[in-house]
Order: structure tokens, then C-alpha cells, then sequence
């Protein structure tokens, strides 16, 4: 019963497999060829990065690709799957219309898994629940929700893996943020304004060997792609980069001039501005571990969002009185990610949205010219096993250094850069995070007869949350949105003198 997942194999426009429940997929994805296996121990269809498009599979126009796999009580005798294609999805309506090849039928439990496309953008999971009518070859079919678990079977995948500009698309939302593309991209970019900051040394993608530096930027409101759509999974090139050269292909550079709120004025040293670089490697979590046995449900499984960050701030500013962006904070760019996991010819689809912000809040008499760099790492989402359910998955590192500051006057001023970041599995709600970075400076005058205080300090704070209920892992839980994990940390970096508490 067995089929190789090279006769399977389906468009890069839309892959989708249907799977019967009582088959399981370990069916669809072993055969008499031998297929690779990915560093997660999971089969690989294609290349040997994740998420690249199977090397046999050809495109075939507007209409999606899938494969059909047969219910159980009805095998086929050639094999447990034929292709289709996606030829409508309307999600919300619980509709689709399927175009199987010659000869071959869609029936009733049939599981589909598409790859994103144009009827599906953030690709499809769903069971057949009923066939409602056919015309010109063609399938009509009523859907219901489909789990990881029908679709994948007795699997293995577990990966962490960075989000290549291809599969990132940004969108600036505020005046003075800029997106800043690597020397060579054709990315229909204008080139960088003189004075408009680039990669600080203190970089956490700058090396000596030559992290590229920023050379284009497009500061426009319309969506931009950081390399041309379509463009295929890394090849075999790209892996033979060193380390650091792989890094910096995956890093999403913003540059910041942003205003600060009115009655910020400027000090001897610099106009009000927070200013510098945001840098982003986000990372895409997908685990799915399940072994054979009674139970329908996996033994571990996750999903979430992280990867490493760096900041170059620039902050100056002189307050007398109070000042405060909003208790919103202000949107500084939008950026949305979409990868596909290949397991064997089944594409499991994760996507993100992270939205940047920053806040800068101020009151009493203080002036704040600083310059320093922070560097960490994060990762938020939800993790399972069967032993404790589902648990937040957090991670949080960050160190800032940089040149003394100055601050002075008898008050706090806070700049913040926000994160909050959502994590899809093809179109259903998963989980959620908010990551935010700050930079306080807090001065007192002298009293006493002693001399003033100040001090500089940089922290995060982390949360994560789970959305909705997650079934699509077929794992029932409560819903956790009201009691959201949070990590948080402060460190002095500079600073004279005893201040009282805040």
C-alpha cells in the first residue's frame, strides 16, 4: 500500500495531500525508494533545506496542486493517493472545488493539505466532509477541520528554522523607518540617503569577514519584498556560506529616525530623535513527534517564533514637563513570514506576524543623550507533551553596552522598541508574544549637600500567551489567553550617586 513520495510529488504553486484517517500518513510518506532524511529525522522531499520545493515538482499554473489519499475503507489498489488540484477555497464558507487527474475521485474523509497559493495564501488543512456536485472534471466538496495528526501520522519533525528574505515581506508604518536591503538585492529599492544610520559595529551579524552592510532603502507605505517573489529555497550555494555569511542573509534591517513626542526638545548634542538600527533573524518553531500506538494524539509537539535581535539606539532628548507618545504605543513596521516544512510531499505551513513599535515617555526635568548597542535572543510560543499539556515556551538573553551616557535634571525618560509577534499554522490561530526593550534614564538633583544621582538601565519584558485552543494539533485545551508567562529583567549600566525608588 505504500507509495513513494517522488510519485507523489506535487506543484510548488499549491502543494496539498489527502490522507485517510485510519491510513495514516506514514503510509503516504514511506515507499520502496528510500527517501532523505532531514537533520530532524523527518523524510525530506527536495532539496535538502527546509521548506525548499521538492526538485520534481512543476508548477502548473493558477490552479493549485494537491494529491488525494483514499479512506480506508476504500483503497485504492495502486497506490493511497492520486493528484488533484486546489481549484477554489473558500474557508469561511467551508467550500472547495478539487480537480482530480483522469479517472480519479475525491471521497468523503479525505484530508488536504495545501501549500500557500492563490486560492489559499496562507495555505489549507482541511477534511473532506462531503461531495456536492461535479462539472468539467472538476469537484465541488463541503470541508471540516483537519488535524496535524491526520495529516502527518506516525512523524518526527523538529525544526528551528530562519526565515530567508524571500519569505519575508515588510511594510513601514511610520515616517522615518527605512528598510534596509543587502549590497546586490534587486529589490527595485532607492538608494540609502546620505546620514541615514547603517550597521553599528557592535552588530550582532557584523563581522570581519564582511556582514553586509545596508545600501538600499525604501521608506514608501506599500508592502515590500526583500527579494523577488517566487524566488526558490536556498540552494546549494547558499549552504555552503560560512556561518556569519548565512546570518546576515537572514537579517531584516530597519533604520530609525523616529520623532519623539512634542515638548521633547533637543540637547547640545543632537536634535530629539531615538534613532539607529533594528536588526531581526526571526526563526520559525515547528515540532510534531508521534510514534505508533492506540493514541491519536502526538507525544510532543510546538510552534512559536524566535530568533536573535539587535538594537543601536540613539536617544536624545531634553524634558521639562511631561511627554508621552500615547499609551499605544507607535507602529513602526510591519512584517509578515511564511514558510512551508516539507514532510515527504506533505507541506506544513507556519506563518508570522510581528509588528515593531516604539514609546518614549518622559516627565519632570531630565536631558538623555544616549548611545548603546543591545543584543539578545527570544522565543515565544507553546510547547506540549502528554506528561504536562501545554506550557509556554519562553526564552529571553540580552546585553547592552555602549559609551557613558548623559544624564542629568531630576526625573525618567524611557525609550521602548516593541515586538509583538503571532504564529499561524496555515490559516488557524496558534499563539502569541510580546517582546519589549527599553533603555530608562533616571536622574535626581543634589540634596544634602551631596551631588546629583543618575543612572542609566536596560531591560526586557517578555510574554507569551496562548490563542484560541490550538486544535489544530487535535489536542484539547483551556484556553490560556488570560493568564499569559511573563519574564522580565533590569541591569544598572552607568550611573552616580544614590536615586530614590522609583
Amino acid at each position: 500500500m505504500a507509495v513513494s513520495w517522488r510519485r507523489i510529488a506535487v506543484p510548488a504553486a499549491a502543494v496539498g495531500v489527502l490522507v485517510p484517517a485510519a491510513l495514516g500518513t506514514h503510509a503516504l510518506l514511506s515507499g520502496p525508494d528510500k527517501p532523505r532524511t532531514s537533520s530532524a529525522g523527518a523524510p525530506a522531499a527536495g532539496p535538502t533545506a527546509p521548506g525548499a520545493v521538492p526538485d520534481d515538482a512543476q508548477a502548473t499554473g493558477p490552479e493549485g496542486g494537491a494529491a488525494v489519499a483514499r479512506p480506508s475503507d476504500a483503497p485504492s489498489p495502486s497506490g493511497n493517493s492520486v493528484s488533484v488540484q486546489l481549484s477554489s477555497y473558500d474557508a469561511h464558507r467551508k467550500q472547495a472545488e478539487l480537480k482530480p487527474s483522469a479517472g480519479k475521485t475525491v471521497r468523503s474523509g479525505d484530508v488536504v493539505a495545501a501549500a500557500p497559493n492563490r486560492h489559499a495564501p496562507s495555505g489549507a488543512l482541511f477534511k473532506v466532509r462531503k461531495v456536492t456536485g461535479s462539472h468539467d472534471g472538476k469537484v465541488r466538496v463541503t470541508t471540516a477541520p483537519a488535524t496535524l495528526s491526520e495529516l502527518l501520522g506516525d512523524q518526527n519533525v523538529n525544526q528551528r528554522t530562519a526565515l530567508r528574505p524571500g519569505e519575508i515581506s515588510v511594510k513601514p508604518l511610520s515616517s522615518g523607518v527605512t528598510v534596509q536591503k543587502r549590497p546586490g538585492a534587486d529589490t527595485g529599492g532607492t538608494a540609502t540617503p546620505s546620514g541615514e544610520p547603517g550597521t553599528p559595529s557592535g552588530s550582532p551579524d557584523a563581522t570581519a569577514s564582511g556582514s553586509p552592510s545596508p545600501s538600499a532603502s525604501d521608506s514608501s507605505g506599500v508592502r515590500t519584498q526583500l527579494a523577488p517573489s517566487g524566488t526558490r529555497a536556498p540552494s546549494s550555494s547558499d549552504s555552503a556560506l560560512p556561518p556569519e555569511a548565512r546570518k546576515a542573509l537572514t537579517t531584516l534591517r530597519l533604520g530609525l529616525n523616529v520623532p519623539l513626542p512634542k515638548g521633547v526638545q533637543a540637547t547640545a548634542k543632537s536634535p530629539a530623535r531615538l534613532s539607529g538600527e533594528v536588526s531581526f533573524r526571526p526563526e520559525l518553531i515547528f515540532q510534531y513527534e508521534k510514534r505508533g500506538g492506540l493514541n491519536l494524539l502526538p507525544q510532543r509537539a510546538a510552534i512559536g517564533l524566535g530568533g536573535s535581535y539587535g538594537y543601536g539606539w540613539q536617544v536624545h532628548g531634553k524634558v521639562r514637563g511631561t511627554a508621552d507618545t500615547g499609551q499605544v504605543a507607535v507602529p513602526i513596521a510591519a512584517v509578515t513570514g511564511r514558510h512551508v516544512f516539507w514532510v515527504g510531499p506533505v507541506p506544513v505551513v507556519v506563518s508570522t506576524e510581528v509588528t515593531f513599535t516604539y514609546r518614549f515617555t518622559a516627565d519632570g526635568r531630565i536631558v538623555l543623550d544616549a548611545d548603546q548597542r543591545t543584543n539578545g535572543s527570544f522565543a515565544v510560543g507553546a510547547k506540549y507533551d502528554r506528561s504536562n499539556g501545554w506550557q509556554p515556551l519562553h526564552e529571553a538573553r540580552q546585553q547592552t553596552k555602549g559609551a557613558a551616557p548623559r544624564v542629568e535634571g531630576a526625573a525618567s525618560a524611557t525609550a521602548r522598541i516593541g515586538a509583538r509577534a503571532e504564529v499561524f499554522l496555515y490559516d488557524t490561530a496558534g499563539v502569541g508574544g510580546d517582546l519589549s526593550v527599553h533603555l530608562t534614564g533616571r536622574a535626581a538633583a543634589a540634596t544634602g549637600g551631596g551631588a546629583p544621582a543618575w543612572a542609566l538601565s536596560a531591560g526586557y519584558d517578555l510574554k507569551t500567551e496562548l490563542m484560541l485552543q490550538l486544535k489544530i494539533f487535535g489536542i484539547q485545551i483551556a484556553d490560556l489567553r488570560t493568564t499569559p508567562f511573563a519574564l522580565h529583567d533590569e541591569r544598572k549600566l552607568f550611573g552616580r550617586g544614590k536615586l530614590p525608588a522609583a
